[in-house]
């Protein structure tokens, strides 16, 4: 039973949030798992998340697996957004007219669940069709409108995604960078909020993940210096800078191992020689085949991140760098490029190194004296997870965007 204090803190139903989650994705990336933690976060108390999900996707059943430890979260699982063969590509693409009556209902049917469960925002993701999708189902309910931006503005984003941001009521960037750019783009400085990405330091704790899962596959001693990079195989994602600085860094230790963990982003390589074949061209004429390791991609990043002694994050551009906070939690010491967001998480020399946006010289002498310190490592590692416990915490980002929410809604904070 509720005492009558507790009862009188509690939120009235009109404080209520209840926003419905759209995810229109072919894949569960980074974008969509930082939505899927934010809505685990949420406190169901004050805000009660809905979510809608592409039934196309290719990792739907692993989607709504990550939701069942938040049985408050109804999902509904709906024909909106492309399968995993078709890429990113957007709505404007849909194809053909039975496609077309597919999206046209479905999007029918989510109005009227909007309405019948009285549902107050609209958040989507950043991607083209979410935009779209989201805007419309915006219009048709006549709720708030919220898209979250994981990635910078660029002028080829398109008309339309520009346009719907410029006119939503409330864009979320993950990081001051992405703010600062898409107001670059246009959209209006008050309606941009920032919340940074989060980390759980419960699952990336490395008191309680066992090392050895990838040194294992590739028979590496515990001793062996190893650095990785984990994430997307493309050009922005800086795998051939990594190379050039690897051989610097094997300079000073001569043993050094990398491990490249992702897959390939195929499309960006689509009509030209692909990205990989190109870093492995560049590991070829440094003479480094035997000391580079593709691991592909693993679902168990913590147990990735443990096996490291150096994380590094060679990116020119990176929105936010989720994969930098999970390598901090794991008191993983990052190497970086002071580009994108970056610098935004990291304080050099304090629970990180930053170097020169494509310097592969610095990055490779910034590795090499980690790995010949060992104290160092380890105190750096211990400060970079403290830091993730004091500043990208789950619940501050819940909150975070529990205040936009009421900003929009013009809902102060309940007692």
């Amino acid at each position: 039973m509720t005492s009558g204090s507790e009862a009188h803190n509690l939120p009235s139903a009109s404080d209520i949030i209840r926003v419905l989650f759209l995810n229109t994705r072919s894949a569960l990336g980074a974008d969509v798992a930082v939505h899927l933690s934010l809505i685990r976060s949420l406190d169901p108390a004050r805000v009660r998340a809905h979510v809608a999900t592409n039934r196309n996707s290719a990792d739907l059943e692993r989607t709504v697996e990550l939701l069942k430890d938040s049985p408050h979260v109804p999902v509904r699982v709906v024909d909106l957004g492309a399968g995993s063969a078709d890429g990113y590509g957007a709505a404007g693409n849909l194809g053909d007219a039975a496609r077309n009556m597919r999206v046209a209902i479905t999007l029918v049917r989510l109005a009227a669940y909007v309405r019948r469960n009285r549902i107050d925002v609209i958040h989507a993701g950043d991607r083209p069709r979410d935009a779209l999708y989201s805007t419309i189902l915006a219009k048709l309910t006549g709720r708030k409108h919220v898209i979250q931006v994981h990635i910078k503005w660029y002028p080829n984003i398109g008309r339309f995604p520009t346009m719907a941001m410029q006119r939503c009521d409330a864009v979320i960037a993950i990081s001051e960078f992405t703010r600062r750019s898409f107001m670059e783009g246009g959209v209006p400085a008050d309606k941009i909020h920032v919340a940074l990405n989060a980390t759980d330091t419960n699952v990336f704790d490395p008191a309680r993940i066992r090392r050895g899962t990838l040194r294992g596959r590739f028979g590496l001693a515990d001793d062996t210096p190893v650095v990785g990079v984990v994430g997307r195989v493309m050009l922005f994602k800086g795998q051939l800078e990594l190379i050039d600085a690897l051989a610097v860094a094997r300079r000073s230790v001569p043993d050094l191992r990398l491990i490249i963990v992702g897959l390939e982003d195929v499309m960006l390589g689509a009509g030209a020689e692909s990205y990989r074949a190109q870093v492995q061209r560049r590991i070829a004429e440094h003479g480094l085949e035997e000391s580079v390791f593709w691991a592909g991609w693993y679902d168990s990043v913590p147990e990735v991140m443990a096996d490291l002694d150096v994380l590094a994050v060679p990116s020119w551009e990176e929105p936010f760098g989720l994969v930098v906070t999970e390598g901090m939690a794991m008191e993983r010491p990052v190497v970086s490029f002071r580009s994108g967001a970056l610098p935004e998480i990291i304080c050099d020399g304090v629970d990180g190194l930053l170097v020169e946006p494509k310097d592969s010289e610095a990055m490779g002498r910034a590795i090499a004296g980690l790995l010949s310190d060992p104290e160092r490592r380890k105190e750096m590692g211990a400060r970079a997870r403290r830091t993730v416990i004091e500043r990208f915490t789950p619940r501050r980002q819940a909150e975070d965007v529990e205040r936009v929410y009421r900003t929009i809604l013009g809902r102060g904070w309940p007692a």
